[in-house]
């Protein structure tokens, strides 16, 4: 069976066991909440050395090719313009719809909190380079770091680091074999994340209240999944299919909406990239691992318009047109440090805005808690998308994938 029909076979058997369990039964939520948090960490079992081993040895492709400057300068242009673009039709969309204002019901959570400059500093380059791989896996900018120097030492020494260069390559390989054989089993895990992501929204008395602006963000995400990527992999990636494009990005995409984790997916992204998708592990590995980080246009664009639509919801007031701008450019700029916190983007996001408005309503985010399962799998779906339309016309402006035919498709 494909991988793609264990996922959908998974998430649908999932789904079906999340509305016959009992949505009153605590312990049995606790219970499915230890199993989904166990089956995330699974899936981001082979990130690590994946992307560490991969970059090092792609960095050296990309340096002997002399493509590196502009495979990098094409990705942080690309991830700029789609979040931009996204934060800004989802704000207008929602200021000219008004989705009805949601009655305030306050929840207690606990909010991971953005990283500041000097920590990310502070982790990025440890007294200790080993040090970078004693964290707990929740960023993975100082691995990518670190993968991207030493790349560049391993070329710069050429023929001397003939051996260890051949090491580090046998490692990749090793990694993305570790990888495959976990993206083999994801859909059996994803039947417990998905089987808890329904209870979560069963456990919802009033899930109707959300429901105009889950419609909405739902709508704009759509809009850019269905149409607009597909019309530029068309018209800008030299005719072709976009059908098949889209086809080969089920697995990540449908493991992204349900664990709501970046990270998570981007096992099966780094997977079907390479065996759907035909681009190469020297575009694939720095491209995807670039955009895993700071490619949040949907979380970004869902923040925006939730933001939005709880502040009109306290304030019943229309939304100046000086304060849509300043969380259109909030939203865009602390966007790109939502990559260290990859399974609570937009949680955490919404907290970032209602603390930097202020005025006493510093906790009026906490009013979406109960819709967040659905908000950050919207999310989370739109970013692992634009990560593979990225690296896909990347790959096809730079002619480094081959064709795959959809039979083929894993």
């Amino acid at each position: 069976m494909r991988v793609w029909m264990r996922v959908v076979a998974g998430c649908v058997i999932g789904v079906t066991l999340g509305m016959v369990f009992s949505a009153r039964g605590g312990d049995l939520a606790e219970a499915m909440r230890i199993i989904s948090s166990l089956v995330v960490n699974v899936g981001r079992f082979a990130i690590y050395p994946l992307i560490f081993f991969g970059l090092i040895i792609s960095l050296c492709e990309l340096r002997a090719d002399k493509i590196t400057g502009r495979i990098y300068l094409r990705s942080i242009g690309m991830i700029a313009a789609a979040t931009a673009v996204m934060v800004v039709f989802g704000t207008l969309i929602v200021l000219l719809l008004a989705p009805r204002p949601i009655r305030p019901i306050f929840q207690e959570a606990t909010v991971p909190l953005l990283p500041t400059v000097e920590s990310l500093l502070a982790d990025t380059f440890p007294r200790n380079m080993f040090a970078v791989f004693a964290g707990p896996g929740n960023f993975l900018l100082p691995v990518v770091v670190s993968a991207t120097l030493l790349g560049f030492v391993f070329y710069a020494e050429g023929p001397t680091a003939s051996p260890a260069t051949d090491v580090v390559d046998s490692l990749a390989r090793i990694a993305y074999r570790l990888n495959s054989w976990v993206t083999e089993i994801v859909g059996v895990l994803l039947i417990a994340v998905s089987a808890f992501w329904v209870l979560q929204l069963r456990m919802v008395s009033d899930l109707a209240l959300f429901s105009p602006l889950v419609m909405v963000v739902a709508a704009v995400a759509a809009l850019f999944v269905l149409v607009v990527y597909p019309l530029l992999i068309y018209f800008l990636g030299n005719r072709h299919n976009p059908a098949a494009w889209l086809y080969g990005l089920v697995p990540p995409a449908v493991v992204a909406f349900f664990s709501g984790d970046s990270y998570f997916s981007l096992g099966s992204m780094l997977r079907v990239s390479k065996e759907n998708l035909g681009i190469s592990r020297e575009v694939s590995t720095p491209v995807l691992s670039l955009a895993v980080l700071f490619a949040k246009p949907g979380s970004a664009m869902v923040i925006a318009a939730g933001f939005i639509t709880v502040l009109r919801s306290y304030i019943a007031l229309e939304i100046p047109v000086h304060v849509a701008l300043w969380i259109m450019g909030s939203t865009f700029l602390f966007s790109f440090l939502l990559g260290s916190v990859p399974g609570s983007t937009v949680l955490v996001g919404l907290s970032v805005l209602a603390n930097g408005y202020g005025q006493g309503l510093e906790e009026i985010y906490l009013i979406l808690l109960p819709a967040l399962p659905i908000l950050t799998g919207i999310a989370v779906l739109v970013d692992t998308i634009t990560s593979g339309f990225i690296a896909f016309l990347i790959a096809q402006w730079e002619r480094k994938r081959r064709i795959v035919d959809p039979l083929d498709f894993v």
